[in-house]
């Protein structure tokens, strides 16, 4: 059952009332503890999906885990361009071979509505990486280190020649035009800026993945990504922690964990819900 769970959401979009029909169900033998007798639902599912470090129970949440496999697709179309599904979708939907500059389109098909929500959910962990500088368009893309957006940056302060990030660099010659890049950026970021690598040997701008060393896209690390952008990035209770470490069984660390919320099924707890 969790295989084909797995292998639908990482090619459809579920309907939110199938998620939330799923998420009803764990959370009702969740609570019941595979009893029969009607359980008592002591805190909300949402929480209960916070990482174990930040007092939830690291319950996935679907509606951000469907988008995160999805994003497997998008991460497809932006490295494999050879294949049958990329020539069958770029044509209609991004002819000019982006999947982040996509149109919708009329009556689009639900396999692209589908991968066009993972596209707008995922599309600020995704940063462009300098090489020949031909692709990047400084005026909107999210290029070089985190924070450099095109959007940030007053339209004012470019020339009507400066698109692209070689338009940056000293004309016939591939380094940084620092003074130009401090004038626009300012003195932090364009420092930053200046000590990007430039490629000599005709590497192509390239998207990688920020929440990955490698810059490769996985659906762990995208997971996470989407909900500590939902929840906040918050801290790892030192309790929390050292709770879920202890080795001791699980079930006494679910009724500490469940003592610390003062979420036990009391007469007073159910009195109050």
């Amino acid at each position: 059952m969790q295989a084909i769970l797995t292998y639908a959401f990482s090619v459809f979009l579920a309907p939110k009332g199938i998620i939330e029909e799923i998420q009803s169900q764990m959370s009702c033998m969740w609570w019941n503890n595979n009893d029969k007798a009607r359980g008592w639902a002591m805190m909300a599912w949402d929480k209960m999906c916070y990482p174990k470090g930040m007092g939830g129970m690291g319950f996935r949440d679907l509606q951000l885990f469907n988008l995160a496999l999805l994003g497997r697709q998008v991460w497809r179309l932006m490295t494999h361009t050879d294949t049958l599904c990329f020539k069958v979708l770029s044509p209609k939907y991004f002819p000019e071979g982006d999947v982040f500059s996509y149109k919708q389109g009329d009556k689009p098909s639900f396999t692209w509505t589908s991968i066009a929500k993972a596209v707008d959910a995922l599309k600020d962990g995704f940063l462009w990486q300098v090489g020949d500088g031909n692709r990047i368009d400084i005026r909107k893309d999210h290029w070089g280190v985190d924070g450099i957006r095109g959007d940030s940056v007053c339209r004012s302060y470019f020339n009507h020649n400066e698109r692209l990030v070689k338009d940056l660099w000293v004309s016939n010659n591939k380094r940084w035009n620092r003074e130009r890049v401090i004038e626009i950026y300012g003195e932090n970021l364009g420092e930053c800026i200046c000590k990007l690598p430039i490629s000599h040997n005709g590497i192509k701008d390239t998207r990688v993945w920020m929440q990955n060393p490698h810059g490769i896209y996985l659906a762990k690390s995208a997971y996470s990504w989407l909900l500590l952008k939902k929840i906040g990035f918050g801290l790892h209770r030192i309790f929390w922690r050292t709770l879920w470490k202890l080795q001791m069984l699980p079930k006494i660390k679910i009724f500490s964990w469940r003592i610390d919320y003062n979420i036990l099924p009391t007469f007073d707890n159910i009195a109050r819900i």
